[in-house]
């Protein structure tokens, strides 16, 4: 095979594992590496994107090295699910969850890359066009020459809409949040009545992340920030110090992902870039993470057209399910009260049904079987609780 330049236009979680693979994969760091070269180009190196920063499990489980919590993640045992009025589901995780600083996580994401091989260039890519059988990439302290484009760069990217066409407002939630200097070892998450997103707060190392996030369309910016102030007041968040993040996550809607394009001749998107995000938990650093790694594994092969089908077979397929799956989730009801209602509910009584909310928290079973196992856990959470919830929750009044 002929030298070959891959040129990856950000320095993310999905941008820096798809280099670190291919200078793995064509041994960058030994002589006989046929001349090959991959390119990161990330302008702010080390900066802290607004996010939450949770890592799955699952993620840990496949990525071991990102459980070391050597000063640089936290390492969540303890969660807390919170019912739009108000009762409290506490929990002990079988298995913790990683928390990251996004300018921690990426800076550590971008060394294995660079030690692997790759060339981190700081430098912001303004515009690219195809040049003969490859692409001229413009940046701002020069022009670049690649055989292969990697779009990496977020939902937002400018150049994204280059390759495909830009995502609608329906495939977006929108957060607000605050990095407020202060610690706890518990994870919370508040939910709403009918209302399609959450409020969360997530221990890092010195500071919690405390935001929430919301479909577009559901609410205005004025109205995210008063439902968060409310939960901050609730649960002693003190913003006076804290640090403002605002930002947009991509949820795709079914339509999107019966639409989406992953990649053509000689590019490929990855991570947020590709919509990869799971589309009720909002999820997306184990998404990034492994179709860089998927697009890479197609690219040693040299047959970076089965990219796009391997995403779909692996993780695509349920996304695309979890997309249907979010209405039900947060606008249905069960027994009089709404879906995640009724989740708290059940599992603050029942421990087959808590072990149901940890599965989804894990992301350890796909949307399909969870489902399957939902319904198997109400129906023995009832067997659990018997008659008394019942009576409970039908002599209950109910807001709609």
């Amino acid at each position: 095979m002929s030298a070959r330049t891959i040129g990856i236009i950000g320095g993310g979680p999905a941008g820096a594992r798809t280099a670190e693979t291919l200078a793995q994969g064509w041994g960058l760091r030994r002589a006989a590496s046929g001349g090959h070269r991959v390119l990161v180009f990330e302008e702010k190196i080390g900066w802290e994107k607004p996010c939450g920063g949770g890592l799955s499990h699952k993620a840990l489980e496949r990525y071991p090295f990102l459980a070391e919590t050597t000063g640089r993640g936290t390492l969540v045992r303890d969660a807390e699910f919170v019912a739009p009025a108000g009762e409290a589901m506490c929990f002990r995780l079988r298995s913790p969850l990683a928390i990251y600083s996004r300018a921690t996580l990426n800076g550590l994401l971008l060394r294995r890359a660079e030690e692997a091989g790759a060339e981190i260039v700081s430098d912001r890519i303004l515009g690219l066009r195809r040049e003969n059988s490859g692409w001229k990439l413009a940046g701002r302290a020069g022009d670049y020459r690649v055989d292969f484009v990697v779009l990496a760069g977020g939902v937002r990217s400018r150049l994204r809409r280059l390759f495909v066409e830009d995502f609608s407002p329906r495939d977006f939630m929108l957060t607000f949040g605050y990095y407020v200097p202060a610690q706890s070892e518990l994870l919370r998450v508040q939910f709403y009545e009918k209302f399609e997103g959450y409020a969360w707060a997530f221990p890092r190392p010195d500071h919690l992340s405390v935001g929430i996030c919301g479909k577009v369309g559901e609410d205005r910016m004025a109205g995210l920030r008063e439902r968060l102030h409310v939960f901050m007041q609730k649960f002693g968040y003190d913003s006076t110090q804290a640090r403002v993040f605002s930002h947009l996550l991509p949820a795709l809607c079914v339509e999107s992902w019966g639409n989406l394009r992953l990649a053509g001749q000689g590019w490929a998107l990855v991570g947020d870039s590709a919509g990869l995000v799971d589309p009720v938990t909002g999820e997306g650093i184990y998404y990034a993470l492994r179709s860089g790694e998927l697009l890479a594994e197609a690219l040693l092969e040299e047959l970076p057209e089965l990219y796009p089908g391997r995403v779909w077979e692996e993780f695509g397929r349920a996304l695309a399910l979890g997309a249907r799956l979010a209405g039900t989730f947060y606008y249905g009801e069960f027994l009089g009260s709404g879906v995640t209602t009724r989740m708290v509910d059940f599992g603050a009584r029942s421990r087959k049904f808590r072990e149901v909310v940890q599965d989804l928290l894990e992301g350890s079973q796909s949307y399909l079987g969870l489902t399957a196992r939902l319904y198997l856990g109400l129906t023995r959470a009832l067997l659990e609780t018997g008659a008394g919830l019942l009576r409970e929750t039908f002599q209950r009044p109910h807001t709609i």
